[in-house]
């Protein structure tokens, strides 16, 4: 799964990166990206805009289930509550790395090794009036699958353009996307476990511990 994330970029920073237009929106650097909380999406339009990470939809809230922040690629044009979006509805979710935990807690930190900004494969959902996103995860890559048996859907630059595209809904042109990215473009090293709090959000947590 995909949990937390930082985007520590400046709004100028993400537009240039992504093409995205570029708009007025509140953005500072973020270390713990937790559910719930509002983060920049890239629309197929261009447009970035900010959405609230985890979507419940209505058969899951008469159920009293949890909010879904994640959705399966190996599932995505099958499942009942993703297959709609994941055909019409796809974001881009800019990032800088992403924090999974290994079986005894212990978080690390994985971002791309040239440390540029990065993309995950998205779907946007509406939710009382709001709009919400999920992040697509994937079979990890051999570093990732170290630490955990999954990994966000990391979009390579050439398949951003087919991900958000409106005129793609071929699921096994999308699915290709979804793959993960080779380990040897990526890096990881455990931090500090003040990650574990939402609470905390803070330029330290990107530190290497021992």
């Amino acid at each position: 799964m995909c949990g937390r994330y930082g985007l520590t970029a400046s709004l100028e920073e993400i537009a240039e990166r992504f093409g995205a237009v570029q708009l007025e929106l509140p953005i500072e650097p973020r270390y713990n990206a937790a559910p719930s909380q509002e983060m920049p999406v890239v629309r197929p339009d261009g447009e970035l805009d900010l959405m609230r990470w985890g979507y419940s939809p209505g058969w899951m809230r008469e159920q009293g289930g949890k909010q879904l922040i994640n959705a399966r690629a190996e599932t995505l044009f099958t499942s009942r509550t993703f297959k709609d979006a994941a055909t019409t509805d796809r974001v881009l979710v800019p990032a800088s790395f992403y924090y999974e935990w290994d079986r005894g807690r212990q978080p690390y930190l994985f971002r791309l090794r040239d440390q540029e900004l990065f993309g995950f494969a998205g779907l946007r959902f509406q939710e009382d009036g709001e709009d919400r996103f999920v992040i697509v995860t994937t079979s990890p890559n051999e570093l990732a699958g170290r630490v955990h048996d999954r990994m966000p859907a990391i979009l390579r630059r050439e398949d951003e353009e087919v991900w958000l595209s409106p005129d793609e809904s071929d699921p096994e042109r999308l699915g290709r996307t979804l793959l993960p990215i080779p380990s040897d473009l990526m890096e990881s090293y455990p931090v500090s476990r003040r990650v574990n709090s939402p609470s905390n959000d803070s330029a330290e947590l990107v530190r290497p511990v021992s």
